[in-house]
């Protein structure tokens, strides 16, 4: 395969070829896992909810980290060493660190927006949606019920590695390493590419009621791997707001959060609103005086 001089397009089709595969892969090894263990996985799964017994928890748990590990993590990586041969850690500004201020002022911006995300939340549901779209919204909401069930520290950690470690490398390769950067070179336009990759982002999760909410924190993301063009940024900070959530629910001890928000707390959505301005105005002056004047080498052309 000839992939020295693929378009932005082109390496986007092979990503999503190589996902078609890992897709495949990881279902393979679910089911090879459930057989294992004398269980039927669509059985398992179209009863799947919160009073599922352990051994289903945990199958499901394993067949999303398959998922996870093949689909996002595997088609991403194999893209990338396939288009850029030896620079693939370069292309991905894997080699790029930051200071820990910037660390501290990245999970603190994704806080914000994380805040904001709620109003958005009640935003979204006051959209109304088709039929199909409630039941794929209800199917979700049981499966994310499921894994949330936590009777024990091991469960926490499995659930843990699965639901935030995993999706915090994976999808960022996917969406910001790849997808936004891949973006980034056609149209020339970074703030552009970054909300084309945070509506794709979404849209990939099929969980609509939550859509535009998803797609801020998906456009957050995509603003910290501009201002500091180290992936680790948003890696560190998706890994952040889905462990906090997941430490959440633990805490509780699966006191499930509503599926709704009733109403606005409009203190807590304009004291974030200053908290984002703040904090990406002190990560854009980072970017214009320490990250553009080395910007040259990113994105690298294949």
């Amino acid at each position: 395969m000839d992939t020295e001089n693929l378009s932005p397009l082109g390496i986007l089709l092979l990503l999503i070829l190589f996902m078609m595969v890992g897709a495949g892969i990881g279902s393979g090894l679910g089911y090879l896992v459930a057989q294992l263990q004398a269980q039927d996985l669509p059985t398992v799964m179209s009863n799947f909810n919160e009073n599922s017994p352990l051994q289903d928890r945990n199958l499901i748990r394993v067949v999303n980290l398959f998922s996870q590990l093949f689909v996002f993590t595997f088609a991403a990586g194999i893209t990338a060493f396939l288009v850029y041969r030896q620079r693939w850690y370069q292309y991905f500004n894997l080699h790029r660190g930051a200071s820990v201020n910037i660390f501290s002022a990245a999970i603190v911006l994704i806080f914000g927006i994380f805040i904001l995300s709620q109003f958005m939340y009640w935003v979204n549901q006051q959209l109304p949606l088709p039929d199909w779209a409630n039941s794929m919204e209800g199917e979700a909401t049981e499966m994310i019920k499921g894994i949330l069930v936590m009777n024990s520290f091991s469960e926490f950690l499995l659930t843990l590695f699965v639901v935030a470690v995993l999706p915090a490398i994976g999808e960022e390769l996917v969406f910001r390493g790849m997808v936004q950067q891949q973006l980034e070179r056609a149209t020339r336009n970074p703030v552009l590419s970054i909300w084309m990759a945070a509506f794709i982002f979404s849209a990939f999760h099929l969980q609509f009621a939550g859509f535009l909410p998803r797609m801020l924190l998906g456009a957050g993301l995509g603003y910290l791997f501009l201002w500091t063009r180290s992936l680790w940024v948003p890696i560190i900070a998706h890994f952040f707001i889905n462990g906090m959530q997941i430490a959440g629910q633990y805490i509780q001890r699966n006191a499930l959060a509503e599926s709704t928000v009733e109403e606005v707390n409009w203190w807590a959505t304009a004291l974030s609103v200053l908290l984002i301005a703040g904090l990406s105005y002190y990560l854009y002056h980072h970017y214009l005086t320490k990250v553009k004047p080395t910007e040259a080498e990113a994105p690298l052309q294949p």
